[in-house]
């Protein structure tokens, strides 16, 4: 009795699916840091805008440039509600490529025991039928001398 071939084949569809699963989670993650710093950027250039805000306040400003400054800030405050809505998506899409990891990684686990078990079956089978031999072989020589 030999191996089961199917074994061997499916337990590496099952590694290279752990592989894939395993590169698109480190690519989520990287989305996931992308984002985080650029949420960072943002929020640090709405602060020193803010600040040179502040700064600016004590000089007089006329009507124009006031409506400017403030349809920039609206737009650096839309940008940072843009990016927490991606970096929520993100934070999803990186926990489903986690979840789908564990999943191909349970499957891979399953497929290599039972490629294992079938191989102890087989190795159990022939060292039995081995076994049946050197009896028979025992029987037949002491049937031989008597």
């Amino acid at each position: 009795m030999k191996p089961r071939a199917a074994w061997l084949v499916l337990a590496k569809k099952a590694r290279q699916k752990c592989d894939e699963a395993q590169s698109n989670l480190i690519k989520a993650r990287e989305r996931v840091h992308q984002l985080q710093a650029s949420r960072e950027r943002m929020a640090n250039v709405h602060a020193d805008c803010l600040q040179r805000s502040r700064q600016a306040e004590r000089k007089r400003h006329n009507m124009a440039e006031t409506l400017n400054f403030r349809g920039f800030m609206q737009q650096i405050q839309n940008l940072i509600a843009r990016v927490d809505i991606d970096l929520q998506q993100a934070i999803q899409h990186h926990q489903s490529m986690k979840a789908a990891l564990l999943v191909a990684e349970k499957e891979r686990i399953q497929l290599e025991t039972l490629m294992h078990e079938d191989l102890k079956r087989v190795r159990h089978d022939h060292h039995k039928r081995e076994q049946r031999e050197l009896d028979a072989a025992g029987v037949m020589l002491h049937n031989l001398k008597y």
